[in-house]
């Protein structure tokens, strides 16, 4: 669930060295399954540290996405200085003398508190005045530093009589919560930047060959001005992007219609018609003898994958001719490389046009008159019945709306 945002003025709480570590380790890996295995720790405890990073930030740092944990463009913040934490502690290991095989890694077996104790401890030189300083007793901050020689092998003190005296270990310790305090504190700023802009992911589903452009023209008008949306596009089958819609994985499809056969639990808004449209180059054969049965099954075809509305339409049309269906074909996903393939190759393709869009043709393509019937192809977005909108997917819908009026 989305973190709960900060009050005005509120000051967060500091992330802790273990959430720092947790939070690089499921950027890194894309999956917390994968980072609770590296870090040596249960899933759900690894879960509970996110958690509490996220409610002490205000922000939700990780969501679910198509390729697995996907960061947040807040999130996008946090990750990157939590990865200068982790590499400070890198750092850190070799200068302290913990670079040798086997030896405990800072990044898995040091806490926050344990070097705001040292550093309480360098700075007022004895551990009776470190304990008040920290709010704790005596034998607290005793035991801290004792379990910390204890684990890593090291003395981080010498007792004189003038009080404690640092050593190197201890002095790279008060170091390394300097260099910690700096990004963490630099994180802070960058997040405060981002209040009331609009930011978040719009992640959205392309069907084969019908939108696709639109699309594109809508993310690159959006990234222009609202440069911190995480945009995605994701070309698919129907089948498998109404899998991701439910998942939450992608937040829209785009593509034809499928009506009364829509699934249950989403809504589709008509946006645009386009309508079914045999293309070819433009000297191409076809164009001589187009309404030959004969010759249209000879051709090589460019065609939708199984299961799209426009194969099914190219399909049903060859029956409707007494023919089957051509077998030398080849499938695509993309408008764009049917397009490209169609002005390098022999082949035809049937693809889906608006009517400003088949006047826009590029003049090495042709449209074939083929007599085959006059069909609309209604585009429209799908997305969840239940679903709430975020900003971000309220943007993306008005400014695709006014691309679709302005270019469709």
């Amino acid at each position: 669930m989305p973190a709960t945002e900060p009050r005005a003025g509120a000051i967060p709480r500091p992330l802790d060295i273990r959430e720092a570590v947790a939070i690089s380790s499921v950027a890194g890996s894309r999956s917390f399954k994968l980072a609770a295995g590296m870090l040596n720790v249960s899933q759900p405890t690894l879960s509970r540290l996110i958690s509490s990073a996220e409610e002490k930030l205000g922000v939700q740092i990780f969501s679910r996405g198509w390729s697995g944990a996907e960061t947040t463009p807040r999130g996008d913040v946090v990750v990157r200085y939590c990865g200068h934490v982790v590499t400070a502690l890198d750092k850190a290991q070799g200068e302290i003398g913990l670079d040798r095989p086997g030896a405990p890694a800072l990044r898995t077996n040091l806490r926050t508190d344990q070097l705001d104790t040292i550093r309480a401890i360098c700075s007022e030189g004895s551990m009776t005045h470190a304990a008040r300083r920290l709010g704790r007793t005596q034998p607290v901050v005793s035991r801290v530093v004792a379990d910390l020689s204890g684990r890593f092998g090291l003395a981080f003190f010498r007792r004189e009589a003038g009080g404690m005296v640092p050593l190197a270990p201890a002095r790279t310790l008060v170091d390394l919560s300097g260099t910690i305090a700096y990004h963490l504190t630099r994180m802070h700023a960058q997040l405060r930047q981002l209040e009331g802009e609009i930011v978040g992911r719009v992640s959205v589903g392309m069907l084969p060959f019908s939108g696709q452009d639109l699309i594109l023209r809508t993310f690159g008008a959006l990234t222009n001005d609202h440069p911190h949306l995480r945009l995605v596009c994701v070309p698919g089958s129907y089948n498998g992007l109404v899998e991701a819609l439910r998942r939450r994985e992608i937040d829209r499809i785009v593509g034809i219609m499928r009506g009364p056969d829509c699934p249950e639990g989403l809504v589709e808004t008509h946006l645009y018609d386009e309508r079914f449209t045999v293309i070819a180059r433009s000297d191409h054969p076809l164009h001589r003898s187009g309404r030959d049965p004969d010759a249209l099954a000879r051709t090589n075809w460019i065609v939708a994958p199984h299961g799209t509305p426009v194969r099914g339409h190219f399909e049903r049309v060859f029956s409707d001719l007494g023919l089957t269906p051509p077998t030398q074909t080849c499938e695509l996903l993309s408008f764009g490389s049917a397009e490209q393939m169609l002005v390098d190759s022999n082949a035809a393709a049937m693809l889906t046009y608006s009517d400003r869009k088949l006047a826009g043709l590029r003049p090495d393509l042709a449209r074939v008159d083929t007599g085959f019937p006059d069909r609309p192809a209604p585009i429209g977005l799908t997305r969840l019945a239940m679903a709430e909108d975020d900003p971000a997917l309220r943007e993306f819908d008005a400014r695709f709306r006014a691309v679709v009026e302005r270019d469709a």
